[in-house]
C-alpha cells in the first residue's frame, strides 16, 4: 500500500464525482416521476370537471408535463399546448386555475424526496 498521496486523492475524487453523478441521475428521474404524476392527477382531475367545463376537451388533451434540468434546478411542470390556456389559468381572479395548484399539491413530497436523495434530511 504504498500509493502516492496524489494517487489517493484522485481515488477520492474520483469517488466524490460518481456519487454526484448518481445524485443527479436519481434527480433527474425523480422530476421525471413527478411530471408523469402531475399530468396523471391533473388529467384525473379534469376529467370529473374540477377546474373549468371541457367544451371540446382539446385543453385537457393538450397539457402536457416536462422537467426541468439545469446546472442549479431540478424540477417538473405542467404546460398548456393551446393558445388560451394562460386565459383558462388566470382569468377571473384565477378562479379556474389549475396547472399551479396540481404542481403545488405535489411540491412538499417532491422536496423532501428530493432532500433525502441530497442526504439533506432522513
Amino acid at each position: 500500500m504504498n500509493e502516492s498521496i496524489a494517487a489517493q486523492i484522485a481515488k477520492v475524487n474520483a469517488n466524490i464525482d460518481a456519487i454526484i453523478e448518481r445524485k443527479k441521475k436519481a434527480l433527474i428521474a425523480l422530476s421525471i416521476f413527478y411530471a408523469a404524476k402531475a399530468l396523471q392527477q391533473f388529467r384525473v382531475q379534469q376529467a370529473g370537471g374540477k377546474f373549468w367545463n371541457n367544451q371540446t376537451s382539446t385543453a385537457m388533451n393538450t397539457v402536457f408535463s416536462g422537467t426541468i434540468n439545469t446546472t442549479y434546478e431540478v424540477g417538473f411542470f405542467l404546460s398548456h399546448l393551446v393558445v388560451y390556456g394562460v386565459y383558462l389559468e388566470l382569468a377571473n381572479n384565477r378562479q379556474n386555475e389549475a396547472l399551479r395548484p396540481t404542481v403545488e399539491s405535489l411540491r412538499e413530497e417532491f422536496l423532501e424526496r428530493v432532500q433525502r436523495i441530497m442526504g439533506i434530511k432522513a
